[in-house]
């Protein structure tokens, strides 16, 4: 029962997105004569902090499938909005403006929500969702090394 209550409020935040995104003509008339901002630091911070504070909110005391439902939602959401109002780039400090590809995007966001929610909300994630991300910060800091 909670399981069905739970698919009927993500249903409904992904349908309110699609309707919102894609469907609505003024939206994509008003993309389409703006121009293409990449998104900067804060940008990153807010949706960051968004899709940190949905995971924590959605998976909190839930199982482990309700966490990486969770996840799912918040990192479509934060790359939807990536891609619809930066167009997919980023521009961090004084660096050139580079645009990710979504799928690198999606795997980057992931990998950032799940390490936040670690730091925020530790007894939400799943224990082995937990030491994948250590093994791949370990990997990651082992690379920065060579």
């Amino acid at each position: 029962m909670y399981h069905s209550h739970l698919f009927k409020r993500l249903s409904i935040s992904l349908i309110f997105l699609t309707v919102l995104f894609h469907i609505n003509p003024k939206l994509s008339e008003a993309k389409a004569k703006n121009k293409i901002i990449p998104a900067n630091d804060k940008d990153l911070d807010l949706y960051r902090s968004m899709g940190i504070t949905y995971l924590c909110s959605t998976s909190a005391k839930g199982t482990d499938a309700d966490f990486e439902k969770s996840l799912v939602v918040a990192t479509n959401l934060f790359s939807t909005v990536m891609q619809q109002k930066h167009g997919g780039y980023i521009k961090e400090g004084k660096k050139k403006q580079q645009k990710i590809e979504p799928r690198a995007l999606q795997n980057n966001i992931m990998f950032q929500l799940v390490g936040g929610a670690l730091n925020y909300c530790p007894n939400n994630v799943p224990k082995a969702m937990e030491e994948e991300f250590k093994n791949s910060v370990k990997r990651i800091q082992e690379s920065n090394k060579k």
